[in-house]
C-alpha cells in the first residue's frame, strides 16, 4: 500500500488545547472534561463532571469547541488517549486535552484511528517531556509524521475499522447487560 509521510499539522486545520484559564464553575450549564472523563474505550464519560456557564462556552474561540469529525488527545499525565467526535454536544476540555481538527486531505476517523495505533503511543512516549508529569507539546504533535493514505485507502480502512469497533460496542453491551442481569438474580 502507498503512502506518503506527512505532519499531522498537513493534516489539520488546527492543532491546539483546551483554555489555560481556570473555567469558572457552575451548578449547570456546560460539562467540564478532564482526561480522568476519558474511559478504556477511547470514550467521553460525561458521568460526575464539574459545569461552566454557558457566558464561558460562547467565548472560546471556534478552535477550542469541539464538533463531530474532531479529535480530542490527552497530553498530560495519562497522555496518549485518543477521543473521536462522533456526537454533537457542547462541553469545555481542560488544557490537558488536545483537539485536532482534521482538514479534508484525511478521513477524520483515519487519524483517528493512526492515533489509536501502539505504534503513535510509542512515538508519543517519546517525545514526552517530564519526570512527575510527562508531557507532550501541541508543537510535538504538529510536527509528528504519520503515514497517510490516498483518501480512497482512508475510506476502505476506516470502513473495515468502524465495523470491528461497531462489533465491539455490541458485545460490550451484551457483556454489561449479562452483567446486570446475573446481579439482579443473585
Amino acid at each position: 500500500m502507498e503512502y506518503k509521510k506527512v505532519k499531522l499539522s498537513e493534516c489539520c486545520k488546527s492543532i491546539s488545547d483546551g483554555d489555560h484559564l481556570p473555567p469558572p464553575k457552575s451548578q449547570s450549564g456546560v460539562p467540564f472534561i478532564t482526561i480522568s472523563n476519558i474511559d478504556g474505550d477511547n470514550q467521553i464519560n460525561f458521568n460526575g463532571t464539574m459545569f461552566v456557564p454557558d457566558s464561558y462556552y460562547d467565548s472560546l474561540s471556534e478552535e477550542k469547541k469541539a464538533r463531530i469529525g474532531d479529535i480530542l488527545y490527552s497530553v498530560v499525565g495519562s497522555f496518549g488517549k485518543p477521543v473521536f467526535i462522533d456526537f454533537d454536544k457542547r462541553f469545555v476540555f481542560q488544557r490537558h486535552i488536545a483537539i485536532f481538527k482534521p482538514n479534508d486531505k484525511v478521513n477524520s476517523r483515519y487519524l483517528y484511528y493512526v492515533m489509536l495505533n501502539p505504534d503513535f503511543y510509542y512515538i508519543a512516549d517519546k517525545m514526552a517531556i517530564g519526570a512527575a508529569q510527562r508531557t507532550i507539546t501541541l508543537n510535538s504533535l504538529r510536527n509528528t509524521t504519520v503515514n497517510l493514505h490516498d483518501i480512497a485507502m482512508q475510506n476502505a480502512i476506516v470502513d473495515v475499522l468502524s465495523c470491528i469497533d461497531k462489533k465491539i460496542q455490541c458485545n460490550n453491551k451484551i457483556n454489561d447487560n449479562l452483567s446486570y442481569q446475573s446481579d439482579m438474580v443473585a
